[in-house]
């Protein structure tokens, strides 16, 4: 059974689109009523949830340069909790704490228009709300976990895989799902807009509300002063950035369609793997360093190009930049570099692979903010995938996010709008959990579906890939 129900605090119900139900909390509202389907996650319920105050008249956010490069990107994030962890905890109480976080985060509540003289995109932070999703599957958690290795889509019927448009001012940038297991334990979900943020504004987002929820939070982000944002002229470019392409247009439906359908499986590393992997290097780079970060990239470069027709001699590397990231402030603040060689990948030795990786990487964050620019921010661009992309979110603090002071049993994050090249991720694992044993790594592949097996085969091969150690 499918029920559709607006949850805000009574100070917004005047502040409602017309077609929403004016109810207040937990009084009676109109409820939508759809066919039953027999599923694995049933019971589907839809809400709308918002800031404990009313954020304003007329305020609004403009994305930088950067957050609209990254307008046709999703990012998708899954956290698995006990029950135990989920004791004494219930959806009524979830929502009401999020009235007071969202009064912080309250740009996750607006919805996108787009100026009527530039048609460049911008948020109006109208309160209109987050979408809650809460669901129920009849399996344990660790059922789920172990079916998810027969079957990576099953992941999806944890998280939203909605898109923003075509309808701007209808479409949420943000939805959360809270699914319940048989073993009382729950998911907790995000399907998060990547023009709000990277995936470390996103972890540091719900994190602040786990904090906020044990009564924890302290240094709330100030909310901004004006109802508009400055931005800063992007600096000249020397060159055209080759870590994006053009696509579309796609118009208001904030969507990228590759021509061959994508698959996802993920797979843990331990830290005595990583250890392994990285003992191959010492001794034979010129320079000394063997970074960790690096040396695995240069195994899963090497096998990815072993298995695809056309061998990928250009790489993009996405990590966190802490010098421009500001506390509690979402933005896109990553360092986006290329990596490119004239010479075959698969018949390279690897310490020149990792050379390559270490030394010479070119920065383009400031070539892709003036190729934005350039077209007054209403072009389209993709990044993950328009060449093989290397993500880094090991430093993402994912296992700080805490229920009744117990971290999750394991979290990820997948990512929507990956391009034809394939994206890899590469997160901390949960140290002392018994699915992931001593943190080490957890990464996941997303790539055309039909280089998956050859994939998975290469990584065995190398020492990376052992079966008890793949989620899905």
């Amino acid at each position: 059974m499918y029920f559709l129900h607006l949850l805000l605090p009574p100070s917004l119900s005047l502040s409602l689109p017309l077609f929403l139900s004016l109810s207040s909390p937990y009084q009676n509202s109109r409820t939508m009523v759809f066919p039953k389907e027999e599923k694995l996650v049933h019971s589907i319920r839809l809400s709308s949830v918002g800031p404990g105050r009313v954020t304003g008249t007329d305020v609004v956010h403009i994305p930088s340069s950067l957050d609209l490069a990254m307008k046709l990107h999703y990012l998708r994030g899954v956290y698995y909790f006990s029950a135990q962890a989920t004791q004494g905890l219930t959806i009524k109480g979830i929502k009401e704490s999020t009235f007071t976080w969202l009064n912080d985060y309250y740009m996750t509540c607006g919805r996108f228009r787009r100026s009527p003289d530039t048609g460049r995109p911008y948020m109006k932070c109208n309160d209109c709300g987050v979408r809650f999703i809460e669901g129920k599957c009849d399996k344990t958690i660790e059922e789920w976990l172990e079916m998810l290795s027969e079957d990576c889509e099953l992941r999806n019927l944890l998280v939203s895989d909605h898109v923003i448009g075509p309808e701007l001012s209808f479409s949420p940038p943000l939805l959360i799902q809270i699914t319940q297991f048989k073993c009382g334990g729950f998911s907790l979900s995000l399907n998060w807009a990547h023009i709000l943020g990277d995936v470390f504004a996103v972890v540091d987002f719900i994190n602040k509300w786990g904090q906020m929820l044990a009564g924890l939070q302290k240094d709330h982000p100030e909310p901004p002063k004006s109802n508009t944002v400055i931005l800063e002229t992007p600096m000249k470019a020397d060159r055209e950035p080759i870590s994006v392409r053009r696509v579309g247009p796609v118009g208001d439906h904030w969507i990228y369609c590759p021509g061959r359908k994508k698959g996802t499986f993920t797979f843990h590393l331990t830290s005595s793997q990583l250890t392994h992997l990285r003992s191959k290097f010492f001794g034979h780079m010129k320079s000394g360093r063997v970074p960790p970060y690096e040396s695995l990239c240069t195994i899963l470069w090497q096998c990815i190009a072993n298995v695809k027709e056309e061998e990928p001699k250009v790489v993009t590397i996405c990590k966190n930049d802490p010098s421009k990231r500001a506390i509690g402030v979402l933005s896109n603040s990553q360092k986006i570099s290329v990596v490119r060689t004239d010479s075959s990948i698969k018949g390279s030795d690897p310490c020149e692979i990792l050379g390559l990786l270490v030394d010479q990487a070119m920065e383009e964050t400031a070539q892709i903010e003036e190729a934005v620019e350039r077209d007054n921010g209403v072009s389209d661009f993709i990044i993950y995938g328009a060449n093989l992309t290397f993500l880094d979110i090991g430093e993402a603090n994912l296992y700080e996010l805490e229920l009744n002071g117990l971290k999750p049993i394991f979290a990820d994050y997948a990512i929507g709008g990956v391009g034809e090249e394939g994206v890899v991720l590469v997160h901390p694992g949960p140290k002392g959990a018994k699915l992931s044993g001593d943190g080490g790594r957890v990464v996941t592949v997303i790539l055309p579906e039909n280089l998956l097996p050859a994939l998975k085969g290469e990584l065995k091969k190398n020492d990376l890939l052992l079966d008890e150690n793949i989620f899905s």
